[in-house]
């Protein structure tokens, strides 16, 4: 029987701590009620279980637990922040980093009026920001900033670019769902308008549960109405978070297995779970340096590789590893504003992404 090898963890971390599988199991079985929908024992219980995993993750991040919105994803976090922020007619500006589930609800923001410009991530962080002043225009209503690449490991200066942001009162979107969890984030320290990021990669936590959280005083318009276990005879959704963006039922199984995944990190030491991740890095690029043809795609210094081999296609490449059991990704990874970037439009890129649990032996 081959052995599995998974270098998927860009798509979502594989396997998960065993911390988060008990959490998720307990959830369901000993927290049986939906929060904040009753008074009785069991959604008490589960009220109290949702507050503590706000506390959490706004503890790891420096924000206020009430400014924990929870979300099924990152992709849906991204959107209710994107479309909650912007106005019509406004010009929004993202980096040519963006993945889809950015760039696709800012392009969908059109129909309203609204602008959509990039500016160019290819050169060095004095580049960037250089473009970055040079594309910002005087109607400029949202900047959306992707922290790092999902195809390889380049980091945008978003704390530099929130900052000429705040300065100007334009709002600010951070998109961290391939940051989240290796990278230290401190929002006491940087405050983006909104950040947005999956439970289920970096942060080691199961699928179906996402992160908006707003650092200071914001307002958001409302994507989905409905019910939020408050203020049942108004019309409209509460002005407060996290209930003004929590329409219906809250994923608690997936919130409280993302609890035992911030947990978990904080015990290894996100520092560790970096430097792990480089050592592999560094390791692929060495041994990678044998291979004829290989060429390794924009930066590697980080948990994400992708690389091409001349006379072969990305989903070849990744048709041979899967046949010797290791999983890996091709294609776009859908992120075609990247690929432009990188000069990889053509055919894509094979990816590859680590975690904590992958061994140097494996890479």
């Amino acid at each position: 029987m081959v052995k599995t090898v998974y270098f998927d963890n860009a798509a979502t971390t594989w396997p998960k701590p065993h911390s988060v599988v008990k959490a998720v199991t307990d959830s369901i079985i000993k927290y049986g009620g939906n929060p904040g929908r009753g008074t009785h024992r069991l959604a008490q219980s589960s009220s109290e279980l949702l507050y503590d995993c706000r506390q959490t993750a706004a503890n790891f991040f420096g924000a206020l637990p009430e400014n924990v919105v929870f979300s099924m994803n990152a992709t849906y976090a991204l959107n209710l922040a994107i479309k909650g922020i912007a106005f019509p007619g406004c010009h929004i500006l993202l980096d040519s980093y963006a993945h889809n589930a950015s760039y696709r609800p800012c392009t969908a923001l059109r129909k309203y009026g609204c602008t959509v410009g990039t500016y160019d991530c290819a050169g060095d962080d004095n580049d960037i920001l250089s473009d970055f002043k040079n594309k910002l225009r005087p109607n400029t209503g949202l900047v959306v900033i992707t922290h790092q690449s999902n195809i390889c490991s380049r980091q945008l200066p978003f704390e530099e670019i929130c900052g000429i942001c705040a300065k100007l009162n334009i709002p600010t979107v951070l998109d961290a769902s391939q940051s989240a969890g290796n990278t230290v984030i401190d929002l006491t320290r940087v405050s983006p308008t909104a950040i947005c990021m999956p439970g289920h990669k970096g942060l080691y936590g199961p699928m179906g549960c996402g992160l908006l959280i707003c650092p200071g005083k914001a307002h958001l318009a409302t994507l989905i109405e409905g019910g939020a276990g408050i203020n049942s005879l108004d019309t409209g959704m509460p002005d407060e978070l996290p209930e003004h963006l929590e329409a219906g039922t809250v994923p608690l199984p997936a919130a409280a297995g993302l609890k035992a995944g911030i947990e978990w990190i904080r015990k290894i030491g996100i520092q560790n779970i970096s430097r792990h991740e480089e050592i592999l890095s560094g390791i692929f690029v060495k041994e990678s340096r044998k291979i004829k043809n290989l060429t390794i795609q924009g930066s590697a210094n980080g948990n994400v590789i992708s690389f091409n081999i001349v006379g072969y296609t990305p989903s070849q490449i990744c048709s041979v590893l899967n046949d010797h059991g290791i999983c890996t990704r091709s294609g776009y990874h859908c992120a075609p504003l990247a690929h432009k970037t990188l000069g990889t439009e053509a055919d894509g890129t094979v990816r590859i992404s680590f975690s904590y649990f992958n061994t140097t032996n494996e890479v």
